[in-house]
């Protein structure tokens, strides 16, 4: 949703800009991906036919967002150095300021749910433990492709090229620049300009959602990417709260059920616990429950040390 004072011909660049930049950076998902969680969130992930999509500054305590914008600083700092003398003073100030609000009053309206290619991973196990025993749902390619269109979201690999990074956000702030030269024309700072600038790096935060550090490559992440679901006030009242040891999270319901309120699960794993064999048991009666005769459950082979 537009801020007022930006024209139809500025959303429709913005807009052919996000969807190039994004589809360089798809590629097909030929594999299973899975979702690491704990046993209570999976057993409310069968119970309610629902994933939770968490909000984009939560991720990771927030450090996920900070490194895009880490990212769109580098590549505002490499156009000035190739160009000194480019007029854009005001233009990167203003880009400074939102930057260094992300998340002060209102978090970006992007939310997440994440998957791995990994599969039976320790370092998954090891991170999931932290908060208790560990389940992951295994989604099969094709099923999770069909879920993403179901529940309105994007489907999308995550980016940990560096190079890659910074050529994406140079391209978007080449853009926001010939935007606000047109409403240059002799004045100093049109009264338009912020509501541009906000617009545009508002937009942008949807790569933020998929760019990660490039020394976690081996993840393959996958994410399901939900933009703007909270533009009114119905939408608004999708937020949840959810309290962690030391912080408050915020997340939101993704609906990515078929028709039968059933998710395109293939196959549960059950991570290492002491009590593996009973939590194996206790998922093959609730697929049993909720109807899912062609998943199967599977318990992890790795054995984590301390």
């Amino acid at each position: 949703m537009a801020d007022a004072g930006i024209d139809n011909d500025d959303i429709r660049q913005v807009q052919d800009y996000m969807r190039r930049e994004f589809e360089t950076l798809m590629r097909p998902l030929k594999h299973p991906v899975y979702h690491y969680t704990t046993g209570a969130a999976a057993a409310n992930i069968l119970e309610e036919a629902k994933l939770r999509a968490t909000n984009i500054l939560y991720l990771d305590d927030g450090r996920e967002m900070l490194h895009s914008v880490t990212y769109f600083r580098q590549a505002m700092a490499m156009r000035q150095d190739a160009d000194p003398a480019t007029p854009a003073g005001a233009l990167n100030e203003m880009i400074a300021r939102y930057l260094s609000e992300v998340g002060d009053y209102v978090p970006p309206d992007i939310w997440i749910a994440t998957f791995t290619a990994q599969y039976d991973c320790p370092r998954q196990w090891r991170r999931v433990a932290e908060q208790g025993h560990g389940v992951a749902l295994g989604f099969p390619s094709a099923g999770i492709v069909r879920a993403a269109d179901t529940g309105g979201a994007l489907l999308a690999p995550c980016c940990y090229d560096d190079r890659t990074k910074i050529e994406i956000m140079t391209r978007g702030l080449n853009l926001l620049e010939k935007l606000y030269a047109k409403r240059l024309k002799g004045i100093s700072r049109p009264p338009q300009a912020d509501a541009l600038v906000r617009y545009v790096v508002r937009e942008l935060a949807l790569f933020g959602a998929l760019m990660k550090p490039s020394e976690y490559a081996e993840e393959n992440e996958w994410r399901l990417v939900l933009c703007n679901p909270s533009q009114t006030a119905v939408g608004a009242r999708r937020i949840t709260a959810l309290s962690k040891p030391d912080y408050t999270s915020l997340y939101i319901d993704l609906e990515i059920a078929d028709a039968t309120d059933r998710l395109p699960i293939g196959e549960i794993l059950i991570g290492p616990s002491a009590r593996q064999q009973m939590t194996t048991r206790a998922f093959r009666t609730l697929l049993y429950k909720h109807g899912y005769d062609r998943a199967d459950v599977v318990p992890s082979q790795t054995t984590l040390t301390n």
